[in-house]
């Protein structure tokens, strides 16, 4: 083998490793974060949605709940916490619009804001495990 054969193969291995790091560093990696930054965001929605459906459809066991404690739940009244939850749940709204392509998952959340029933909880339920990791 000569010099000329193991020259071009050490430039052909340093070449493709760097390639590898170019396209990690501009393309995969950028495309990883914005994967996760979508899947925190859909989670922290999620989180404001059930807590409303928590307070709404269970207030006498959602006083007890480790999920409502930001509401300061036992020292209101349910009307007040009811008030505080939905406020929050329409400040999460636009953000679901943004991160999330069902486009039907707005449409169920109003629904379920509107009729605040279990059977339309656990519709938009389905429609929140399916959008989560898409």
């Amino acid at each position: 083998m000569s010099i000329d054969n193991v020259i071009s193969i050490i430039i052909s291995i340093l070449g493709s490793s760097v390639i590898t790091l170019i396209l990690s560093t501009f393309i995969f990696q950028p495309m990883q974060d914005k994967k996760k930054y979508v899947f925190e965001e859909k989670k922290r929605v999620y989180e404001s949605i059930i807590v409303f459906a928590q307070i709404v459809l269970f207030p006498a066991e959602a006083k007890f709940s480790l999920g409502v404690a930001r509401y300061n739940i036992q020292e209101l009244s349910d009307d007040e916490n009811r008030n505080n939850a939905i406020n929050d749940l329409k400040m999460a709204i636009p953000k679901l619009k943004l991160i999330s392509k069902d486009d039907v998952l707005v449409k169920e959340l109003d629904k379920f804001i509107h009729q605040k029933s279990e059977e339309q909880f656990n519709i938009l339920v389905n429609r929140l495990r399916k959008d989560l990791y898409k």
